[in-house]
């Protein structure tokens, strides 16, 4: 008997349209019962369960980093020479915590206005099946709080394993209670 591992069938299609997804609900929820005033507050207020996937998006960032960009031009960036035709990559978990954007930006406030998260990319690269992983993100997240009012993890957050990758964030399992 054979067993394939996740990562030896994850086409770039199915990586857009399921694991980063998949990562922003595991993900989102860990940062929900880490921090259990937040999750109460999304119990007691449905109707904040759209910003709440926003504020988890920043937070919690499925897509960790971008795909490689190539400058088109010479750039100095925070005193750095980026030449032309150099590669770079934008790390939007970073972007996403910058502090001259975003007030305490590793605190989780599910009320956060604005909030310009950077977690579908920007401009040309901002992603196509952003209003569906938000769609699918509101459904699971107020479906796991509205049926399962104990929710809580299982053990502690250090015992959680994270999926080894440049690009996405993600956990391996959230094991939960209920």
């Amino acid at each position: 008997m054979s067993v394939i591992k996740q990562t030896e069938i994850l086409s770039p299609q199915f990586v857009a349209g399921h694991e980063t997804t998949v990562n922003l609900i595991g993900s989102g929820v860990l940062a929900l019962l880490e921090n259990p005033d937040q999750m109460e507050k999304l119990r007691r207020n449905p109707s904040l369960t759209k910003s709440a996937v926003e504020e988890l998006l920043r937070y919690s960032a499925p897509v960790f980093m971008a795909t490689e960009r190539y400058a088109r031009e010479d750039v100095i960036i925070q005193g750095a020479t980026i030449p032309r035709g150099g590669m770079t990559f934008a790390v939007i978990g970073s972007a996403n915590r910058d502090e001259s954007v975003f007030s305490r930006p590793d605190t989780l406030d599910i009320t956060r206005e604005p909030n310009k998260h950077l977690a579908f990319g920007y401009g040309i690269h901002f992603c196509l099946g952003a209003p569906l992983a938000r769609l699918e993100a509101q459904i699971a997240i107020r479906a796991l709080l509205d049926r399962l009012p104990d929710l809580r993890l299982k053990g502690s957050t250090e015992s959680l394993s994270w999926r080894q990758s440049l690009v996405l964030r993600g956990l391996d399992a959230l094991p939960v209670r209920f």
